[in-house]
């Protein structure tokens, strides 16, 4: 074999092995792309979903904040109006029908036959009704140990009893401080169109 042909087959050996290579080549830089595009697609994709969350979470702490200040505006407003009840019923009872209060302080003073000795306040407008009463009482047979005092009692009605070792509250406000937990969900109800929570808790304990 001349010298000729042995330098064509290396040459033609080394182009076919060249080409090969730089097929090789090819093919793995191509790999590399599609991977390098696969990986900045997904980063993208996690940078996206990290900035949706972002939003979403600042969404919903906007609307928790939004809904807690909501209904504390509806508590405040729910108590301001249940407490507008409780004082017209207070007024109310103050203008009470003479027939039904006299009734109602002869009761009060027919349970106090176990009360031991004791001061009686009650309010000017009262005093004479009430020193009648225990006159009566007297006449009947019910016999108290009760001192008018001169003190007068700053209330709507009712009075209250100071003994040596405790204090008698019947004043009217009492009375109605002690209703209002049974009448509430009933009020409440009316206005708001469901029973009384809380809210109403808080309007009591004012």
């Amino acid at each position: 074999m001349s010298i000729e042909k042995v330098e064509e087959l290396v040459l033609r050996k080394a182009r076919g092995e060249a080409d090969a290579l730089l097929a090789e080549a090819q093919q793995q830089a191509q790999q590399r792309l599609q991977q390098a595009e696969t990986d900045v697609r997904r980063r993208n994709q996690e940078e996206v979903e990290r900035y949706r969350r972002g939003l979403q979470e600042e969404a919903d702490r906007e609307l928790a904040a939004r809904t807690t200040e909501h209904n504390r505006e509806l508590l405040v407003e729910r108590n301001r109006l249940l407490g507008e009840v409780r004082q017209k019923a207070e007024a109310r009872i103050a203008q009470r029908p003479q027939p039904q209060y006299r009734q109602w302080l002869a009761q009060q003073l027919r349970q106090l036959t176990d009360t031991k000795e004791g001061e009686l306040l009650c309010r000017g407008d009262d005093r004479e009704i009430i020193a009648g009463l225990l006159k009566d009482l007297a006449g009947q047979g019910v016999s108290l140990s009760l001192t008018l005092s001169s003190e007068e009692l700053q209330a709507a009605g009712g009075f209250v009893v100071r003994c040596p070792e405790y204090d008698v509250d019947v004043t009217l406000e009492r009375q109605l401080r002690a209703l209002w937990p049974d009448v509430l969900p009933e009020v409440a109800n009316r206005l708001f169109g469901q029973p009384g929570n809380g809210s109403g808790q808080d309007e009591n304990d004012q």
